[in-house]
């Protein structure tokens, strides 16, 4: 699968700093691209890094200690297909890799996607935005349905998919939630989902 994508910016909310007196901050664009190189591999590994175990268990289904190094490489190497969103927005943190999606062929016409995102920016419209980039893309390379692994407990990622994809179908399977979604129209109407 090819990585292109146009840059696609969106109006985000920043990272809310933590403790009681933390205000709202402002809305600032922030930039998804589909660039990911061999070079982004410190980005990726500091993105692992800075997930929390409940992140990475929702993200990887195993509260995993290091970055799984296959995905890592086919992630690097364009053998998964693979968006990232980096922050445009904190002058101390430009450029940095702040969600990931994914993708991988598991059938003919069928791949499995996934959404992962740092934690200080859940909550702020980045998965939504990489969510709809990446079906977005699956259906330009003419896959016909995605499918998601969610685990039971990440309500979450349950209402972003209801969000970005209220077509799709749920069932449970081996203890997760699987979702299809169906992604006919998907490649032809890229703002068209909100």
């Amino acid at each position: 699968m090819a990585k292109t994508l146009p840059v696609t910016e969106m109006a985000l909310l920043s990272p809310v700093p933590s403790g009681p007196a933390a205000a709202a901050p402002p809305a600032k664009t922030c930039v998804i691209s589909a660039e990911i190189e061999p070079e982004d591999r410190q980005a990726l590994l500091d993105l692992f890094a800075r997930s929390s175990p409940e992140t990475r268990r929702d993200r990887f289904h195993s509260a995993l200690s290091v970055f799984p190094q296959r995905y890592l490489e086919e992630i690097l190497n364009g053998r998964q297909l693979a968006l990232a969103a980096r922050d445009t927005c904190q002058e101390e943190t430009r450029g940095q890799i702040i969600g990931l999606a994914s993708a991988a062929p598991i059938a003919p016409g069928t791949a499995e996607f996934a959404v992962w995102v740092d934690d200080a920016w859940q909550g702020h419209g980045v998965g939504s935005l990489l969510a709809r980039a990446i079906l977005r893309l699956l259906a330009q390379h003419g896959v016909s349905t995605a499918i998601g692994i969610i685990e039971p407990g990440n309500l979450a990622v349950r209402r972003l998919v209801n969000r970005v994809a209220p077509n799709a179908a749920a069932r449970s399977e081996d203890g997760m939630i699987v979702v299809s979604v169906p992604l006919a129209g998907w490649a032809t109407e890229p703002h068209a989902r909100s």
